[in-house]
Protein backbone atom coordinates (compact mmCIF):
# COMPACT_ATOMS: atom_id res chain seq x y z
CA UNK A 1 0.00 0.00 0.00
CA UNK A 2 0.97 3.50 -0.68
CA UNK A 3 1.06 6.32 2.68
CA UNK A 4 -2.65 7.58 1.90
CA UNK A 5 -3.73 4.10 1.73
CA UNK A 6 -1.95 3.07 4.70
CA UNK A 7 -3.63 5.48 6.71
CA UNK A 8 -7.46 5.52 5.48
CA UNK A 9 -7.35 1.18 5.55
CA UNK A 10 -5.59 0.39 8.50
CA UNK A 11 -5.29 3.18 10.93
CA UNK A 12 -8.00 5.89 9.74
CA UNK A 13 -11.00 2.82 9.38
CA UNK A 14 -10.02 1.41 13.58
CA UNK A 15 -12.59 2.12 15.62
CA UNK A 16 -9.70 4.15 17.83
CA UNK A 17 -9.75 6.84 14.84
CA UNK A 18 -13.46 7.42 15.64
CA UNK A 19 -13.72 10.77 17.14
CA UNK A 20 -17.78 11.05 16.15
CA UNK A 21 -18.90 10.66 19.72
CA UNK A 22 -15.87 13.09 21.57
CA UNK A 23 -17.12 16.81 21.71
CA UNK A 24 -13.63 17.61 22.27
CA UNK A 25 -12.02 17.08 19.14
CA UNK A 26 -13.16 18.64 16.53
CA UNK A 27 -11.34 17.10 13.60
CA UNK A 28 -9.45 13.82 13.51
CA UNK A 29 -7.31 11.84 10.64
CA UNK A 30 -7.91 13.08 7.34
CA UNK A 31 -6.96 16.90 7.48
CA UNK A 32 -3.48 18.90 7.75
CA UNK A 33 -3.96 19.17 11.41
CA UNK A 34 -6.46 17.52 13.70
CA UNK A 35 -8.05 19.97 16.17
CA UNK A 36 -9.53 19.62 19.69
CA UNK A 37 -11.59 22.13 22.29
CA UNK A 38 -9.89 21.60 25.65
CA UNK A 39 -12.49 21.64 28.31
CA UNK A 40 -13.40 24.51 30.57
CA UNK A 41 -10.76 24.37 33.66
CA UNK A 42 -8.63 21.86 31.83
CA UNK A 43 -5.18 21.72 30.85
CA UNK A 44 -3.34 20.03 28.22
CA UNK A 45 -0.87 17.82 28.97
CA UNK A 46 1.14 15.98 26.03
CA UNK A 47 4.30 13.48 26.28
CA UNK A 48 6.34 11.72 23.59
CA UNK A 49 7.91 8.41 23.22
CA UNK A 50 9.73 7.12 20.68
CA UNK A 51 10.62 3.04 19.90
CA UNK A 52 13.27 2.31 18.03
CA UNK A 53 13.46 -1.81 16.63
CA UNK A 54 16.80 -2.98 18.27
CA UNK A 55 16.83 -0.85 21.15
CA UNK A 56 13.77 -0.69 22.55
CA UNK A 57 11.84 -4.06 21.22
CA UNK A 58 13.51 -7.12 19.95
CA UNK A 59 13.57 -7.42 16.27
CA UNK A 60 10.49 -9.71 14.90
CA UNK A 61 8.69 -9.24 17.73
CA UNK A 62 4.68 -9.40 17.56
CA UNK A 63 3.09 -6.07 16.72
CA UNK A 64 0.14 -6.61 18.56
CA UNK A 65 2.90 -6.63 21.47
CA UNK A 66 4.33 -3.56 20.10
CA UNK A 67 1.49 -2.03 19.54
CA UNK A 68 -0.13 -2.50 22.71
CA UNK A 69 3.14 -2.12 24.91
CA UNK A 70 3.93 1.31 22.75
CA UNK A 71 0.56 2.92 23.63
CA UNK A 72 0.90 2.20 27.35
CA UNK A 73 4.65 3.05 28.15
CA UNK A 74 3.50 6.43 26.71
CA UNK A 75 0.69 6.97 28.36
CA UNK A 76 2.32 6.45 31.86
CA UNK A 77 3.55 9.58 31.89
CA UNK A 78 -0.33 10.97 32.10
CA UNK A 79 -1.06 8.81 35.04
CA UNK A 80 2.23 10.31 36.63
CA UNK A 81 0.40 13.86 36.41
CA UNK A 82 -2.18 12.57 37.04
CA UNK A 83 -4.53 12.96 33.71
CA UNK A 84 -7.15 11.84 31.94
CA UNK A 85 -6.17 10.19 28.42
CA UNK A 86 -7.65 12.09 25.36
CA UNK A 87 -5.96 11.60 22.02
CA UNK A 88 -2.64 10.54 20.41
CA UNK A 89 -0.65 11.03 17.25
CA UNK A 90 1.35 8.27 15.67
CA UNK A 91 4.60 8.57 13.52
CA UNK A 92 5.64 5.45 11.55
CA UNK A 93 9.45 4.95 10.03
CA UNK A 94 8.95 1.66 8.29
CA UNK A 95 11.06 -0.59 6.52
CA UNK A 96 8.47 -1.32 4.07
CA UNK A 97 4.51 -1.37 3.46
CA UNK A 98 3.54 -4.41 5.28
CA UNK A 99 -0.43 -4.34 5.64
CA UNK A 100 -0.58 -7.43 7.36
CA UNK A 101 1.59 -6.37 9.95
CA UNK A 102 0.44 -2.37 10.27
CA UNK A 103 -3.51 -4.37 11.06
CA UNK A 104 -1.69 -6.55 13.70
CA UNK A 105 0.14 -3.10 15.69
CA UNK A 106 -3.03 -1.18 15.58
CA UNK A 107 -4.73 -3.88 16.75
CA UNK A 108 -2.63 -4.24 19.56
CA UNK A 109 -2.86 -0.60 19.86
CA UNK A 110 -6.44 -0.55 19.97
CA UNK A 111 -6.54 -2.65 22.57
CA UNK A 112 -4.92 -0.59 25.21
CA UNK A 113 -6.39 3.02 24.15
CA UNK A 114 -10.01 2.53 23.60
CA UNK A 115 -11.12 0.77 27.16
CA UNK A 116 -9.00 4.51 28.12
CA UNK A 117 -11.08 6.53 26.00
CA UNK A 118 -7.55 7.53 24.10
CA UNK A 119 -8.61 8.53 20.66
CA UNK A 120 -5.73 8.68 17.13
CA UNK A 121 -6.52 11.93 15.58
CA UNK A 122 -3.47 12.04 13.29
CA UNK A 123 0.40 11.40 12.17
CA UNK A 124 2.65 10.64 9.57
CA UNK A 125 3.75 7.53 7.94
CA UNK A 126 8.06 7.77 5.97
CA UNK A 127 10.49 5.02 4.76
CA UNK A 128 13.52 3.79 6.75
CA UNK A 129 14.36 2.30 9.96
CA UNK A 130 11.55 0.89 12.20
CA UNK A 131 10.85 3.65 14.55
CA UNK A 132 7.62 4.38 16.50
CA UNK A 133 6.88 7.79 17.54
CA UNK A 134 3.49 8.59 19.80
CA UNK A 135 2.50 11.89 21.66
CA UNK A 136 -0.38 11.11 24.02
CA UNK A 137 -2.31 13.98 25.00
CA UNK A 138 -4.52 14.06 28.42
CA UNK A 139 -6.42 16.90 30.17
CA UNK A 140 -6.27 17.37 33.71
CA UNK A 141 -7.53 20.03 36.35
CA UNK A 142 -5.00 23.12 36.26
CA UNK A 143 -4.40 23.69 39.54
CA UNK A 144 -4.34 19.40 39.92
CA UNK A 145 -1.24 18.55 37.74
CA UNK A 146 1.45 16.29 40.15
CA UNK A 147 4.80 17.60 39.21
CA UNK A 148 8.31 16.63 39.80
CA UNK A 149 9.24 19.45 41.71
CA UNK A 150 6.96 19.10 44.56
CA UNK A 151 8.72 17.02 47.35
CA UNK A 152 8.71 18.32 50.49
CA UNK A 153 11.17 16.93 53.52
CA UNK A 154 9.37 14.76 55.75
CA UNK A 155 7.17 12.95 52.88
CA UNK A 156 6.80 9.37 52.39
CA UNK A 157 7.83 8.03 49.28
CA UNK A 158 5.65 4.86 47.58
CA UNK A 159 5.54 2.75 44.46
CA UNK A 160 2.37 0.80 43.35
CA UNK A 161 2.35 -2.60 42.19
CA UNK A 162 5.55 -4.76 41.35
CA UNK A 163 8.98 -4.03 40.69
CA UNK A 164 11.46 -5.89 38.55
CA UNK A 165 9.63 -8.42 36.73
CA UNK A 166 9.83 -6.51 33.34
CA UNK A 167 13.62 -5.84 33.40
CA UNK A 168 13.83 -9.69 34.43
CA UNK A 169 11.75 -10.56 31.47
CA UNK A 170 14.31 -8.71 29.05
CA UNK A 171 16.36 -11.94 28.38
CA UNK A 172 13.22 -14.58 27.88
CA UNK A 173 11.47 -11.52 25.56
CA UNK A 174 15.11 -11.29 23.51
CA UNK A 175 15.33 -15.64 23.60
CA UNK A 176 18.30 -15.61 25.21
CA UNK A 177 16.73 -17.39 27.90
CA UNK A 178 15.18 -19.79 27.84
CA UNK A 179 12.37 -20.62 30.83
CA UNK A 180 9.17 -23.16 32.01
CA UNK A 181 6.49 -22.28 29.97
CA UNK A 182 4.41 -20.64 33.68
CA UNK A 183 7.64 -18.54 34.27
CA UNK A 184 7.64 -17.72 30.58
CA UNK A 185 3.83 -16.46 30.44
CA UNK A 186 4.19 -14.61 33.61
CA UNK A 187 7.22 -12.41 33.01
CA UNK A 188 6.64 -12.18 29.30
CA UNK A 189 3.50 -10.51 30.52
CA UNK A 190 5.19 -8.11 32.81
CA UNK A 191 7.44 -6.82 29.85
CA UNK A 192 4.95 -6.79 26.68
CA UNK A 193 1.36 -5.89 28.79
CA UNK A 194 2.66 -3.07 31.38
CA UNK A 195 -0.64 -1.32 33.00
CA UNK A 196 -0.16 1.96 32.95
CA UNK A 197 -1.87 3.51 36.33
CA UNK A 198 -4.01 5.79 35.06
CA UNK A 199 -7.15 5.65 37.63
CA UNK A 200 -4.31 5.29 40.84
CA UNK A 201 -2.97 8.60 39.33
CA UNK A 202 -6.17 10.86 39.11
CA UNK A 203 -7.20 9.60 42.69
CA UNK A 204 -4.11 10.81 44.36
CA UNK A 205 -3.66 13.66 43.00
CA UNK A 206 -5.42 15.47 45.78
CA UNK A 207 -2.92 13.91 48.17
CA UNK A 208 0.39 13.53 47.23
CA UNK A 209 3.20 16.38 47.16
CA UNK A 210 5.64 14.46 43.81
CA UNK A 211 4.63 11.75 41.50
CA UNK A 212 6.18 9.97 38.28
CA UNK A 213 6.26 6.66 36.44
CA UNK A 214 9.13 4.09 36.77
CA UNK A 215 10.81 3.65 33.14
CA UNK A 216 14.38 3.88 33.98
CA UNK A 217 14.41 1.79 37.48
CA UNK A 218 13.40 3.14 40.09
CA UNK A 219 17.35 4.45 41.55
CA UNK A 220 17.50 6.59 38.98
CA UNK A 221 13.93 7.93 38.63
CA UNK A 222 13.45 9.13 42.17
CA UNK A 223 16.99 11.41 41.91
CA UNK A 224 14.74 13.12 39.16
CA UNK A 225 12.11 13.78 41.80
CA UNK A 226 15.14 15.18 44.39
CA UNK A 227 16.69 17.21 41.91
CA UNK A 228 13.48 18.68 40.64
CA UNK A 229 12.68 18.91 44.17
CA UNK A 230 16.00 20.27 45.70
CA UNK A 231 15.86 17.45 48.56
CA UNK A 232 17.12 13.69 49.34
CA UNK A 233 15.68 10.90 49.78
CA UNK A 234 16.31 7.82 52.06
CA UNK A 235 15.15 4.07 50.29
CA UNK A 236 14.94 0.90 52.16
CA UNK A 237 15.63 -1.89 49.89
CA UNK A 238 14.05 -4.53 52.31
CA UNK A 239 11.20 -2.44 51.83
CA UNK A 240 10.93 -2.66 48.04
CA UNK A 241 7.67 -4.77 46.09
CA UNK A 242 9.08 -7.44 44.85
CA UNK A 243 7.56 -10.68 43.45
CA UNK A 244 7.37 -14.48 45.17
CA UNK A 245 8.14 -15.41 41.28
CA UNK A 246 11.23 -13.19 41.21
CA UNK A 247 12.41 -13.70 44.78
CA UNK A 248 12.20 -17.76 43.85
CA UNK A 249 14.19 -17.31 40.43
CA UNK A 250 16.31 -14.53 41.07
CA UNK A 251 16.95 -14.13 44.53
CA UNK A 252 20.73 -12.72 44.47
CA UNK A 253 19.46 -10.36 41.63
CA UNK A 254 16.49 -9.42 42.74
CA UNK A 255 17.08 -6.45 44.16
CA UNK A 256 18.70 -4.77 42.05
CA UNK A 257 16.44 -5.64 39.25
CA UNK A 258 13.47 -4.01 41.21
CA UNK A 259 15.80 -0.84 42.02
CA UNK A 260 17.89 -0.05 38.68
CA UNK A 261 16.16 -2.31 35.72
CA UNK A 262 13.40 -0.36 34.27
CA UNK A 263 10.25 -0.80 32.44
CA UNK A 264 7.86 -1.41 35.43
CA UNK A 265 5.73 1.73 34.84
CA UNK A 266 4.48 1.82 38.15
CA UNK A 267 4.33 4.64 39.49
CA UNK A 268 6.57 6.38 42.29
CA UNK A 269 5.13 9.28 44.49
CA UNK A 270 5.94 11.39 47.72
CA UNK A 271 3.10 12.62 50.21
CA UNK A 272 2.94 13.70 53.84
CA UNK A 273 2.79 10.78 56.90
CA UNK A 274 -0.72 12.64 57.71
CA UNK A 275 -1.76 11.15 54.22
CA UNK A 276 -1.22 7.84 54.92
CA UNK A 277 -4.86 6.20 55.67
CA UNK A 278 -6.21 8.12 52.56
CA UNK A 279 -3.31 6.50 50.06
CA UNK A 280 -4.75 3.01 51.68
CA UNK A 281 -8.24 3.35 51.14
CA UNK A 282 -7.47 4.84 47.39
CA UNK A 283 -5.13 1.79 46.52
CA UNK A 284 -6.97 -0.66 48.30
CA UNK A 285 -10.32 0.57 46.75
CA UNK A 286 -8.07 0.00 43.83
CA UNK A 287 -6.95 -3.54 44.48
CA UNK A 288 -3.43 -1.96 43.74
CA UNK A 289 -0.44 -3.03 45.84
CA UNK A 290 1.09 -0.05 46.85
CA UNK A 291 4.19 0.02 49.72
CA UNK A 292 6.03 3.00 51.37
CA UNK A 293 9.90 2.27 50.37
CA UNK A 294 11.45 5.73 52.25
CA UNK A 295 11.27 8.96 53.12
CA UNK A 296 12.14 12.59 51.54
CA UNK A 297 15.36 13.89 53.64
CA UNK A 298 17.29 17.25 53.38
CA UNK A 299 20.06 15.97 50.86
CA UNK A 300 21.64 13.10 49.46
CA UNK A 301 20.27 9.48 48.91
CA UNK A 302 21.04 6.15 50.00
CA UNK A 303 19.82 3.05 50.20
CA UNK A 304 19.44 1.11 52.89
CA UNK A 305 20.62 -2.62 52.44
CA UNK A 306 22.15 -2.23 48.71
CA UNK A 307 25.41 -1.27 47.89
CA UNK A 308 25.39 -1.92 44.21
CA UNK A 309 24.91 0.20 41.02
CA UNK A 310 22.57 3.00 41.15
CA UNK A 311 21.99 3.61 37.51
CA UNK A 312 19.19 2.44 35.75
CA UNK A 313 17.97 2.40 31.95
CA UNK A 314 21.11 4.12 29.50
CA UNK A 315 19.63 5.71 26.27
CA UNK A 316 22.86 6.62 24.97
Amino acid sequence: MKEFELIQNIFQASVMANVQQRDDILQGIGDDCAQVEIPQGQSLVFSMDTLVEGRHFPLDADPVDIGYRAVATCVSDLAAMGAKPAFFTLALTLPESDPQWLAALAQGMAEMAEPIGLSLVGGDTTKGPLTITLQVHGYVESERAVLRSGAKIGDDIYVTGLLGNAAAAVPIVTGELQVSSERFDYFYEHYWRPQPRLIAGMALKRVVHAMMDISDGLAQDIQHILKASGVGANLDAHSLPISAELMKWQPEAATTLALTGGDDYELCFTAPKAQAAEIALITQTLSLPCCKVGEIVEKGLSIKGYDGELTGWQHF
